[in-house]
């Protein structure tokens, strides 16, 4: 198989890309570990963000810019932020009139808009509190009209570079547990962030295992900000499932086990999590209380939320607190690039929650991950078709690659429980290198994690198929690199805290690269 443009990542950076390029003439593909919506994007509920204005409260382009740049803490670039901001508007418009998403409308039929976390204006247009879904669902149905092959079940296992120029990708078919290999002409890695490697802490859906970060690791791309995770505030005790800031923007207050309130709901992520945090490290317990909230606005906007903590615990959210605990959502960090989703190989792109052009700095302003999705997936779709159609021939296949592929397979046939080594790191990234951080834990994280990457090499009692083995693989090459950066940076700055470095230091006002170990 080969391809103008090939898109690993199904999410809402991949299928907007995937639509561009098609637009555009491409002949492009994508290629998912799963199923089309088997992706972080279709699980984000709350909303996405646009400087709309629509609630008349005074928001601007220039406000949204300042918010994301505040919320950044000196490490968002401008100018990515700049282009972000300016091109939401039109691209949530797009998805309302050209995608037909069911947002929720205004009587006037303007797009409705709420508050969410670090910004006073209502800001982030929402499908009642299942956005994620309708949009996904829209955008599939596009793909799908396009006539875009979506090849499922195919694990990215490496990218094919020969002299300093993309060939393709190799991939675990999953249906016959054998290598496969696609050229292409360009690249576009959309595969999602490593929030998914916090196993048994996390929102993220299980394939979430930051295979596109690993992947551009190895083949020589430098990371930057890999120690920048964000720990959303309301997860669901003792579950995976994430409670929107949709239901903080309609009323609804966080207390403790003695009913009373501690922290704005509306402040950032970083600052909210660390303050319920503090809660809990005092014996308490924190609750999301939603019973002063008119029902009629809980059985339609809140609607989802209700089903849902009904059928995991049980509780009347009309009538009882939600008890929750802070859970690993987002990745700040990812594979280096400029602004427009370029890296330092030619024809690779990144898009999306895997790369990192600077837009979110230190912490992510609630709300602007799907519009930063879309917008930055549609701008590098367009950029790899410029580059693709520039290219008058398909890059040779390096086939030293291709055998190095092979050899791992075959070490992996081994016996190796990767589930047990999977929520084993899960832990371990919790515990030494998670909400609050200090750097004697995070060494012992890393003496731990060359162990357990030697255990890849001896049998266990129970085995796993070779998917989840090669997950095992990436999830320790970036959690090495991650704790690597959250080691060095010796300061706290937004998602990233040290108790032994609890200040914000000016000398770290810069990105942190990474890159592999050889």
């Amino acid at each position: 198989m080969q391809y103008d443009i090939l898109v690993i990542g199904s999410g809402i950076a991949g299928m907007m890309a995937a639509i561009e390029a098609k637009e555009l003439g491409s002949n492009v593909a994508i290629v998912t570990k799963k199923s089309p919506m088997a992706n972080n994007s279709f699980m984000a509920k709350g909303g996405i963000n646009a400087a709309l204005n629509n609630m008349k409260d005074g928001d601007s382009i220039e406000h949204h810019i300042e918010d994301t740049l505040k919320s950044g803490i000196g490490l968002a670039e401008e100018e990515a932020v700049r282009i972000f901001c300016e091109n939401a508007p039109q691209v949530i418009r797009n998805l309302h009139r050209k995608y037909k998403v069911p947002f929720t409308t205004l009587p006037d039929g303007r797009l409705a808009q709420r508050p969410f976390g670090g910004t006073k204006f209502k800001r982030t247009c929402f499908s009642a509190d299942a956005t994620g879904p309708a949009i996904m669902r829209a955008l599939n149905k596009t793909i799908k009209e396009l006539d875009i092959p979506s090849i499922t079940n195919h694990f990215a296992i490496n990218l094919l570079i020969n002299d300093g120029k993309v060939a393709g990708a190799t991939f675990l078919d999953e249906t016959n547990e054998e290598i496969k290999i696609i050229k292409a002409k360009a690249v576009i890695v959309a595969t999602g962030g490593y929030a998914g490697l916090y196993r048994g802490y996390t929102t993220n859906i299980t394939d979430a295992t930051g295979d596109g970060v690993a992947m551009g690791l190895r083949a020589g791309l430098e990371a930057m900000d890999l120690e920048f995770i964000q720990f959303h505030p309301t997860g669901l005790e003792g579950t995976n499932y994430l409670i929107s800031e949709a239901a903080r923007a309609e009323g609804g207050k966080l207390i403790n086990s003695d009913g009373k309130e501690f922290v704005d709901e509306l402040n950032t992520r970083d600052f909210v999590t660390r303050a319920i945090v503090k809660q809990l490290n005092k014996g308490k317990k924190v609750y999301l209380d939603l019973t002063m909230i008119d029902e009629e606005i809980i059985n339609t906007k809140l609607i989802n939320l209700k089903k849902r903590v009904k059928s995991l615990k049980g509780i009347d959210i009309s009538k009882e607190p939600i008890p929750l605990n802070p859970l690993a959502h987002y990745t700040m960090g990812g594979i280096k690039t400029d602004t427009f989703g370029f890296t330092s190989i030619e024809g690779v792109f990144y898009a999306g929650e895997a790369g990192n052009n600077g837009v979110n700095g230190a912490n992510r302003l609630g709300g602007n991950s799907l519009s930063e999705g879309a917008v930055f997936g549609k701008i590098t779709g367009y950029e790899a078709v410029k580059y693709s159609f520039r290219q008058k021939t398909f890059v040779d296949i390096p086939n030293d690659t291709i055998q190095k592929d092979k050899e791992l397979i075959n070490k992996l046939k081994r016996k190796i429980d990767a589930k047990r080594i999977k929520h084993e790191i899960g832990e371990l990234l919790f515990k030494k290198v998670g909400i609050l951080r200090n750097g004697y834990a995070i060494k012992k994280a890393l003496d731990k994690l060359k162990t357990i990457k030697n255990t890849l090499n001896e049998n266990d009692e129970k085995d796993s198929n070779l998917k989840e083995k090669l997950e095992c693989v990436n999830a320790i090459d970036i959690s090495k690199a991650l704790a690597k950066a959250a080691l060095y940076r010796e300061e706290s700055r937004g998602a990233h805290f040290r108790l032994d470095y609890p200040e914000q230091d000016y000398s770290f006002t810069h990105h942190t690269i990474t890159k592999i170990e050889e």
